[in-house]
């Protein structure tokens, strides 16, 4: 019973590790998403190298690690939105493990004209849809689950014009921010 207590203990916390790594995504928390990576972990998704040492220098040109990669290019949309789907989690031993986790990943990307717009923008606002899969591998130390390697699959994109009709009817308090302005950073 101890062993089936201590699977379902890391599955937890292996899904809590997928969960905090989507909110600091979307919130752009650098600490958070730091936070999901081991030391020396790495990264290949949009990005090869390391997952997180901010001791790597980096510039916008090039970004020292995933973490300041992903941050440098979630400046240019105005929103974004991850959605996780099933998990599916295989151990190796008591202290290794692997985890497959199906996303759906919403950015709108800002116009040209904007400051903060990417190198190549569109003249209008865009919805930039992926779908894919998370493909990681996590190890257990100090009792604290954390990513050690994370490939990121890409099963389908979609890119459509911005349709944002109701929008400006939803209560402002309402709408997601990032950090540290969204209503969870204050909770």
């Amino acid at each position: 019973m101890d062993a089936f207590l201590e699977e379902l203990k890391s599955r937890q916390s292996i899904t809590d590790v997928m969960l905090r790594y989507v909110r600091a995504i979307d919130r752009m928390d650098e600490a958070l998403l730091r936070s999901v990576f081991h030391p020396g972990s790495i990264h290949n998704h949009f990005f090869s190298g390391l997952s997180s040492d901010p001791s790597v220098p980096s510039s916008i040109d090039a970004p020292g690690d995933f973490v300041a990669f992903a941050l440098g290019l979630l400046r240019s949309y105005s929103r974004t939105h991850h959605q996780l789907g099933p998990t599916l989690i295989e151990f190796h031993g008591v202290d290794k493990a692997s985890a497959e986790t199906y996303f759906t990943a919403y950015h709108r990307m800002r116009p040209s004209g904007d400051p903060l717009a990417a190198p190549n923008p569109y003249d209008n606002e865009m919805d930039f849809f992926v779908g894919g899969r998370y493909l990681d591998r996590l190890e257990q130390r100090g009792g604290e689950w954390k990513i050690v390697e994370r490939v990121g699959m890409t099963d389908w994109t979609k890119m459509t014009p911005t349709v944002a009709q109701g929008f400006g009817d939803i209560d402002p308090t309402t709408v997601g921010q990032r950090a540290p302005d969204d209503r969870i950073c204050h909770w």
